[in-house]
């Protein structure tokens, strides 16, 4: 259902639908950190029995916890659309919902991530001009995909739709809501910049790292999820949900019609079928000519014979 006519955004809103609904976000971002931290100490495992890792393997994070995205996602969206959040199931929904755009969309990301990974170690090693074509390029596109992620991610949790009707809607949705998305890299700028700023205080690893797995625990990862819900949620809800959601209501009124006409019997329709075939008679709600009414008797007697 739409809100864009109900729903005012603002900072101040964005703020108030955060606290408000902060221990239902709280809720959903622990069920998130559980398989963060399994991941995570598999990952120390590893580096403890292999003497370290490759950031391709740490990368991995990335497809691993994308199902687990997805039921964020679908929190915050609920969250954003100002409607009742049950954290619990919702979370879960969006799991069983999402997982497979999520994944596919994750594996994307991945092999994003890591070339950019790669042509940055390359530029730090070479002077050479391709190289650094090469980097442009894939900083061009990942810039790209990021702002197609930010209305992909809400939209695969607000409408059913297939996964390249998904990315091609919110291709177009970099346009219309430019500064939308605007909002949303400034934001995330701040936030890393908050963590940068933590780390440069406080100058010791393990208190460092105690901080910020309290930061994850609490609130980072759901206000980052939110963050990016709540400003595309607009664009999207503006210029996809709405549409969708008046398209589907005339399709079904469409059928709802259709399935009391052919409920209507030869006895029903007869008295209507007397006078002017050019004239206009009240049928279920709508007005039709008489002769519209004298085809569908025409309909049921030849079903009859």
């Amino acid at each position: 259902m739409s809100v864009s006519n109900s729903r005012k955004y603002s900072l101040s809103d964005f703020f108030s639908g955060y606290f408000s609904n902060y221990g239902r976000l709280l809720l959903a971002n622990l069920f998130f950190c559980i398989p963060l931290a399994v991941f995570i100490t598999v990952l120390a495992l590893l580096s403890n029995f292999l003497g370290g890792l490759s950031w391709f393997i740490i990368f991995l994070l990335i497809p691993f916890m994308s199902p687990f995205f997805a039921g964020l996602a679908n929190v915050c969206r609920k969250v954003t659309a100002d409607r009742s959040v049950r954290p619990v199931k919702d979370f879960f929904k969006g799991i069983k919902e999402n997982w497979l755009f999520y994944l596919i969309n994750s594996v994307l990301l991945y092999a994003l991530t890591s070339g950019m990974f790669v042509m940055l170690a390359l530029n730090s090693q070479s002077d050479s001009g391709a190289v650094t074509a090469y980097l442009i390029i894939v900083s061009l596109t990942s810039l790209l995909f990021l702002l197609i992620e930010f209305s992909a991610l809400t939209m695969s949790v607000s409408v059913e739709l297939h996964f390249v009707d998904v990315f091609k809607n919110s291709l177009i949705l970099i346009g219309k809501g430019f500064i939308n998305h605007l909002k949303t890299l400034f934001a995330l700028l701040f936030i890393a910049f908050l963590m940068y700023s933590l780390a440069a205080v406080i100058n010791s690893l393990v208190p460092l790292l105690v901080v910020y797995g309290v930061l994850t625990l609490l609130s980072l990862p759901a206000l980052i999820m939110y963050v990016i819900i709540y400003n595309s949620y607009q664009t999207v809800d503006k210029h996809i949900i709405a549409p969708f959601s008046e398209e589907t209501k005339r399709a079904r009124q469409k059928e709802l019609d259709k399935q009391r006409d052919e409920e209507l019997t030869i006895e029903d329709l007869e008295p209507l079928a007397v006078g002017d075939p050019e004239e206009y008679v009240f049928l279920n709600g709508k007005t039709v000519k008489r002769k519209t009414v004298l085809r569908m008797i025409e309909v049921r007697k030849n079903a009859e014979q």
